[in-house]
């Protein structure tokens, strides 16, 4: 009888392949099967640095081998959290690109119901991905759930869904959910373009709270999606706030300003030169260096000749 001869590949060759792809992505793609399938291999015996960067890998391949290994360490309790988060997003990002053959989508959504909440949030990420609209009804439940964790992952997973129907579910809860929810969900509208004005109009309302942290948010919200064209009065509106963080957001915000639009500014401005604030002074003074291209004297509110100050 003819022996079987089964081919054994040693730890170390498979680790240092492994790293070998990881530093050669041609060669990795050049491979295809036969790279998903070492990368893989060298989960087990990889060192936590070494798996961390192979999961990262797995999630770019769109192999629908891939799942099982990124669902295994994502849900073991034995892993550390950032790998089993990494996981997670990783299965987000293939989740796009394969078939639902084994039911491994339905294994998530069973997932937000775990006794553990970390498990609920990274099942949370792992179902964020364009068009899944079969978490939509899950994922919305998730935003009630008691953990804070578990809430702002399914804030996050709703807005990568991208369906414009949820930017009015999302926005309901700005009223009805709690504190850092509401932070978290207008940080996340940035992710529906296609409501830019809405989203300007919610911020410009919410500079206005009571709640200074909210007020911070919501400036940089603005700033973000309001693109080229600036809300310039509103920035001068928040130079006024009593919280120093937002006088100091809105200097640094009209710093990056065209200097036409500033220089009527400057009478705005100069007062922040004597804030209580050092970093506020600071960032007050660099503005008008800004405008006027170069130092100013502060007790002249006249450019000189070639645009600096006497």
């Amino acid at each position: 009888m003819t022996d079987t001869v089964i081919h054994f590949i040693p730890e170390d060759r498979i680790l240092a392949k492994a790293r070998a792809y990881l530093c050669n992505l041609e060669q990795l793609i050049q491979d295809g099967d036969q790279a998903v399938d070492l990368l893989i291999k060298a989960l087990d015996p990889a060192d936590s640095e070494l798996k961390l960067r192979i999961v990262l890998m797995l999630g770019a391949t769109g192999d629908s081998r891939v799942i099982q290994p990124l669902y295994h360490l994502m849900t073991d309790a034995e892993q550390y959290d950032s790998l089993r988060h990494a996981a997670a997003v990783q299965l987000s990002l293939v989740g796009p690109m394969v078939a639902d053959g084994d039911g491994w989508v339905e294994r998530l959504i069973d997932d937000l119901n775990h006794a553990d909440p970390f498990m609920r949030a990274t099942a949370a990420f792992a179902l964020g991905w364009e068009g899944n609209q079969r978490a939509i009804d899950s994922l919305l439940d998730a935003l009630c759930d008691q953990d804070l964790e578990v809430q702002q992952a399914a804030v996050s997973a709703l807005t990568n869904i991208k369906d414009e129907r949820l930017f009015a579910e999302l926005t309901q809860r700005l009223v009805s959910g709690s504190k850092e929810q509401q932070r978290c969900i207008l940080y996340h509208l940035c992710c529906f373009p296609a409501r830019q004005k809405e989203v300007e109009q919610i911020c410009t309302a919410y500079l206005s709270h009571p709640d200074a942290d909210m007020r911070y948010d919501a400036l940089v919200v603005l700033d973000a999606v309001s693109g080229a064209d600036k809300p310039l009065p509103l920035y001068l509106q928040c130079l006024k706030d009593p919280d120093p963080r937002i006088r100091e957001m809105a200097l640094v915000y009209l710093a990056a300003e065209d200097k036409p639009r500033l220089m009527a500014l400057e009478p705005e401005v100069r007062p922040l030169t004597s804030d209580t604030v050092p970093t506020i002074r600071q960032a007050a003074i660099r503005l008008l260096h800004h405008i006027w291209d170069g130092p100013v004297a502060m007790g002249s509110r006249e450019p000189s000749q070639g645009g600096k100050k006497q």
